[in-house]
């Protein structure tokens, strides 16, 4: 009888050990990899498919002591290598608009007033920390690029061209931006490019660059947020646009393109929840020649973590309200698992980073208050 458990045991330990995990589909397209997701993921051995999140701490609009200091609504975010945080208060107002909390949320000095002066804004819209943990701020309307350190002084100004709305910083700091082609202004379609340029600001390339309709030309205007998204993790430039569809393109710092992520995906009808939320925050003149499509497009924006996983916000509900389902792909591109999370969507850009084993997440209160909670990432052994 023992040596027939014996032997249970041992043909079940070679089953176990002899396990094959799935095999991914990959093509070659133009010499470049494309790696083929479907619907459901793949199974991959020793690999964790998804994560928990445990709550920290939350900055919280609705608290009296944040409208004390003065933030009363949160734009754009990140946080840099100490776990400090940085919020642009959006739209800006009077006073300072840059607010700098510690790693465990509690306040600690504002700066950057609105003002025509040296370090100060018209229209603050976009914010990253760079490798040397500068806090970098893009102001489109300015047309100028603000360089702080962590202690809120400003380090350098640089002008940059018109149509520039983004300027995100790489690790071998280089830069890319992101903005309309100003050549195009008076055409039928605006073409809107996401180029690589080098310490100087002098242009080394141009990665994508995509057509929209223009509103102005066109007299419509579609209703859903357009793709136009990127992130850097370990060396990698992952790019999505509005007319890739369910493709990711992934370069390398060079701007060299080394890989393609595709996904099969479910289609998601617009709702009308949907519809009356992003009318309620769509300018006045643009509302009467906004139009709807039946269907969403595949995602809405992703980000990296710093093993260069990749998450990627799609518009399928979630497990709990406000949530939405995340696809999740390993470091080589494969599609692994899914996650739910709660992430502000009405505008914009993701509104998310996920950096050291933490995640970043805006979200709406039901009050209408946004809040900015800060969760420890917990992935499944």
């Amino acid at each position: 009888m023992k040596k027939l458990i014996y032997l249970v045991l041992i043909l079940s330990l070679f089953s176990n050990c002899g396990t094959k995990q799935e095999e991914v589909d990959k093509i070659i397209e133009d010499g470049v990899e494309v790696v083929l997701n479907h619907i459901e993921p793949y199974q991959i051995r020793r690999e964790p498919t998804t994560f928990d999140l445990e709550e920290l701490f939350t900055i919280d609009t609705e608290y009296f002591d944040m409208a004390r200091i003065g933030l009363t609504d949160i734009g754009c975010f990140d946080a840099d290598s100490k776990g400090n945080i940085y919020i642009i208060r959006f739209p800006p107002r009077t006073g300072n608009n840059i607010f700098k909390f510690d790693k465990n949320g509690r306040y600690v000095t504002s700066f950057g007033p609105k003002g025509q002066g040296p370090g100060e804004f018209q229209y603050p819209f976009h914010l990253e920390i760079d490798n040397q943990d500068n806090i970098v701020i893009t102001d489109q309307s300015k047309r100028k690029l603000f360089i702080f350190n962590n202690d809120g002084n400003l380090i350098e100004e640089t002008r940059i061209d018109i149509g520039i709305a983004f300027v995100s910083c790489l690790e071998n700091g280089n830069f890319l931006t992101f903005g309309q082609l100003i050549e195009y202004i008076r055409s039928e379609y605006n073409y809107v490019a996401l180029r690589l340029l080098n310490s100087q600001f002098e242009e080394l390339k141009e990665l994508v660059r995509y057509k929209r309709e223009s509103a102005v030309r066109t007299k419509r205007f579609k209703g859903t947020v357009p793709i136009w998204c990127w992130s850097e993790s370990k060396g990698k430039i992952y790019v999505g646009h509005e007319e890739g569809g369910y493709e990711i393109l992934v370069f390398d710092l060079d701007g060299n393109l080394i890989r393609k992520i595709r996904k099969e995906y479910k289609k998601v009808p617009v709702s009308e929840k949907y519809k009356k939320k992003r009318m309620e925050i769509i300018n006045d003149w643009l509302k009467k020649m906004t139009y709807f499509p039946k269907f969403f497009p595949p995602y809405l924006s992703f980000l990296t973590d710093d093993r260069g996983r990749l998450l990627v916000m799609t518009y399928e509900d979630g497990e709990n309200p406000g949530e939405f389902m995340f696809d999740i792909f390993n470091p080589d591109g494969v599609f692994i698992g899914r996650k739910s999370i709660n992430v502000l969507v009405w505008s914009g850009p993701l509104k998310a980073k996920m950096k050291r084993n933490l995640l970043y997440c805006l979200q709406e209160k039901d009050s209408g208050y946004k809040r900015l909670v800060v969760y420890k990432v917990n992935w499944e052994k």
